[in-house]
């Protein structure tokens, strides 16, 4: 009886993250909606620790695309213009 509790345990552990997991891959602006919301709602529940760990990174403007020049993409998307 006890086994099956926490196999039931872990198995709900492991469909959870690999669903997060999923959504963030498959669905990014949903999953940094949804990220912001839960951040405040912390905030205002008064959780403030929690929302700041919640609450999504913002990415910086070195990768492609972005003028840096370090993987060549710009001199790419240059040439096509």
């Amino acid at each position: 009886m006890m086994y099956a509790v926490i196999q039931a345990v872990i198995i709900t552990a492991i469909v959870s993250f690999c669903a997060v997991q999923m959504l963030r891959k498959m669905l990014p602006k949903l999953s940094h909606d949804l990220q912001v919301k839960g951040a405040q709602a912390l905030n205002r529940a008064g959780l403030t620790s929690m929302a700041q760990k919640l609450e999504p990174i913002v990415a910086k403007g070195d990768g492609c695309g972005s003028g840096c020049g370090s993987c060549k993409g710009c001199a790419l998307s240059e040439l096509k213009r």
